[in-house]
């Protein structure tokens, strides 16, 4: 039973039961109504009768102090007959009210009114005859015979009513019995009802949840499976893998993280770096981290971290992959080695020319100088002869620098690094006729190793020369780079050509070792060493077709931080 079925078959539970209670409490109101309306008409014949009653006593003491009068003759025998007057007719106006629907009884009361009349007539008359007259029996016997057919005429009502209270107290009683008996018949349908509603509900709601339990038991065993299918997955996998909660504690270690680190899980308490917990997202830990295991033994490792998250999108840990790649980066190390020795043979007939051309000029200066002997001349000579030295000794250091490493990072004027390069180019691009176009801001600095940016960037400007061809161009911008949430602050370097661009399949594939466009001619390790070494250095490389339409061909873009954490080769990260 799904969710919403559950919850209606819940609201029948309830809403049923109610429905029927008050469809029960509804039929006895209107019993008890009925009841009620029975017990009033018990009452209003009760109160009639109780009227008629009164009315009868009041007749009575009117005749006993009529009679009383005749007999003596005394006023003062008046006195009941003078005092019931009032009350008799508030009687008959109330029986008059009570009896208004009650048509047979009404004409009663209004015989017995003219009764009551015709003797009050008659009884005035006595009041007015002489003492003689007083006691005649004709009198007496016309007095007692209208009394007579008042009080026949109000036994009559006083019956009648009688009859009407016996029958209204029978339809009460019955109306009790009903109302019992249909109380219990509807608690007994109710609950029958009830029951079986129910008993049919119960018995859905218990099949569905042992069919639930059931659900839940096999999704619980299938869970046990998966866990114990990615437990051994990850024990099995031949990188290292910490998993840590979000507070920063370990909780797993695989064979091998166990195994590099040295320490057992049991043992283990890591914090995952807190940039991951901070972005929520995949971030790769620094160049050349190097993991000193529990023995002092150290190992250069390739890393990331990852956030694990919840379904509901809350960060509840942090995952560390890492494996051992010192073998790799000594080979690396290697491949970079000898790509710095083929920048070094790529340039060095250019730089044989460029040495030659001034020693030659200081030669041809120096014949002059013996021969001349003006000295205006000589001292003309002699600057010529200091200016083409400096340029060769200009040229001699930029191509040592090459090879001249610090043992930490230092500030680099990116600038004076980019003409620098540019100057052991000079004469590549001057017989190439590549016209170049330098867009380079002011003093940019930022912090490396000044041999490894030269390299990167003679691979990247030897490369664009070769692109852009005969008579080309090769455009060199540089900008300031502001901080953002995953890069901070640095300088922008890119290089444009005007050659026939890069396809996207070769796109993907260019910085990859051994991969080239050049055929025997190129050795393919140029942009994966270039990007070792951005990267290295914090920054990243990237390559794609020029946005500008009067340079078609390629565009590489270097960014490349402010504040750098690299070390020199083969020393491990602090």
């Amino acid at each position: 039973m799904k969710l919403p079925e559950f919850n209606r078959t819940l609201r029948q539970l309830v809403t049923l039961p109610l429905i029927l209670l008050l469809l029960m409490a509804g039929f006895l109101v209107w019993q008890i109504l009925a009841a009620t309306r029975a017990q009033s008409a018990i009452d209003h014949s009760d109160q009639i009768t109780a009227q008629l009653q009164e009315l009868q006593n009041l007749f009575i003491d009117q005749e006993t102090g009529l009679r009383g009068f005749q007999l003596t003759g005394d006023a003062v025998m008046l006195d009941p007959w003078k005092a019931a007057a009032g009350p008799i007719q508030t009687r008959f106006a109330t029986l008059r009210e009570m009896l208004a629907g009650d048509g047979a009884q009404l004409t009663s009361v209004n015989e017995l009114d003219s009764r009551y009349n015709e003797w009050l007539g008659f009884a005035n008359a006595v009041q007015h005859q002489s003492p003689a007259a007083l006691n005649a029996a004709g009198m007496n016997q016309r007095g007692k015979a209208m009394m007579d057919g008042i009080r026949a005429t109000t036994a009559t009502m006083l019956r009648h009513e009688g009859d009407l209270r016996e029958g209204r107290y029978y339809h009460a009683r019955w109306l009790e019995r009903r109302e019992l008996l249909s109380l219990f018949i509807s608690a007994i349908v109710v609950g029958i009802i009830l029951a079986l509603f129910t008993r049919h509900n119960v018995h859905a709601i218990s099949v569905s949840y042992l069919r639930r339990i059931d659900e839940i038991t096999e999704q619980s065993d299938k869970l046990i499976d998966s866990q114990q299918w990615f437990q051994t997955t990850l024990e099995s996998i031949g990188d290292a893998v910490i998993a840590c909660n979000n507070r920063g504690a370990v909780t797993f270690m695989n064979a091998v993280s166990e195994k590099l680190t040295g320490w057992p899980l049991a043992d283990a308490k890591e914090n995952p770096v807190e940039k991951v917990r901070r972005v929520k997202q995949v971030v790769g830990l620094a160049n050349h981290t190097v993991l000193i295991a529990r023995n002092g033994r150290e190992y250069v490792i390739d890393d990331s971290a990852a956030p694990i998250m919840s379904g509901a999108g809350k960060m509840i840990g942090v995952v560390l992959v890492f494996r051992d790649v010192t073998e790799e980066r000594r080979v690396q190390g290697a491949l970079v080695a000898s790509e710095k020795l083929a920048v070094a043979g790529r340039l060095a007939a250019s730089i044989a020319h460029e040495i030659h051309n001034p020693l030659d000029s200081v030669a041809n200066l120096h014949f002059l100088l013996e021969q001349e002997s003006d000295e205006e001349k000589r001292g003309e000579f002699l600057r010529l002869a200091q200016q083409e030295l400096g340029r060769t000794m200009q040229i001699s250091r930029t191509m040592l620098s090459l090879y001249r490493e610090p043992k930490a990072p230092i500030q680099i004027d990116l600038r004076e690094l980019i003409e620098g390069v540019l100057l052991l180019l000079d004469r590549r691009l001057q017989h190439q006729g590549i016209l170049l176009e330098t867009n380079i801001a002011g003093e940019l600095a930022v912090e490396g190793f000044p041999a490894e940016l030269r390299q990167v960037f003679t691979n990247l400007i030897v490369n664009a020369i070769e692109a852009a061809g005969p008579r080309g161009r090769v455009r060199i911008g540089m900008q300031r780079a502001e901080s953002g949430e995953l890069q901070g602050a640095g300088a922008i370097i890119e290089v444009t050509d005007s050659g026939p661009g890069v396809q996207p399949d070769a796109a993907k594939k260019m910085f990859q070792p051994f991969f080239t466009t050049k055929g025997a001619e190129g050795t393919g390790l140029g942009l994966w060493v270039s990007m070792g070494i951005v990267q290295k250095h914090g920054g990243s490389i990237s390559l794609a077709e020029s946005p500008d339409p009067e340079l078609s061909g390629a565009c590489i873009r270097v960014f490349l931080p402010a504040r750098t954490l690299a070390q020199r080769a083969g020393e491990p990260a602090a």
